[in-house]
């Protein structure tokens, strides 16, 4: 369940504002407190809130990975699971930039991202074997995202 972040913030600001009102105020000094506990229960409410989120995300992307390498060891073509792979990575690129550059590379130095067919409507081997080397390097990229998120 993915919680709205200022959601959060003004529920747990209520919450303090409501326990702030039921203790005793009998000084300036003591409303002085109380305005810190209330303002430090938020604060640490948001960031408790904030880094749940991240991991959250970090355990979905690692989630993400296992299953796109299991799509790879089924039967799915080479070049289904390079533009899934280059989707993948592409959705997380502010997460693994240096990744996504990475396979674009990849994929630019093999020129994956299409095929042409000769007169018979066949493809010629080079780009039979340079669509298995993206894909290949490309599994390894991720398996070592998977593995490096699942470390965490």
């Amino acid at each position: 369940m993915q919680m709205n972040f200022t959601m959060v913030l003004g529920v747990v600001g209520s919450i303090a504002s409501v326990v702030g009102l039921l203790l005793p105020v009998q000084s300036k000094h003591q409303k002085a407190i109380h305005l810190a506990y209330g303002l430090g229960m938020t604060l640490l409410a948001s960031a408790a809130v904030w880094y749940w989120q991240e991991n959250l995300r970090i355990h979905n992307v690692e989630r993400a990975a296992t299953k796109l390498l299991e799509q790879a060891a089924s039967d799915v073509p080479t070049i289904g699971f390079n533009q899934a792979a280059l989707a993948f990575l592409e959705k997380n690129k502010d997460l693994y930039p240096d990744s996504y550059a990475r396979a674009q590379e990849i994929c630019n130095v093999n020129k994956c991202l299409w095929m042409s067919m000769d007169d018979n409507h066949t493809v010629n081997n080079q780009q039979r074997q340079n669509q298995k080397n993206v894909c290949d390097a490309l599994i390894g990229l991720i398996r070592g995202i998977g593995v490096l998120e699942n470390s965490q």
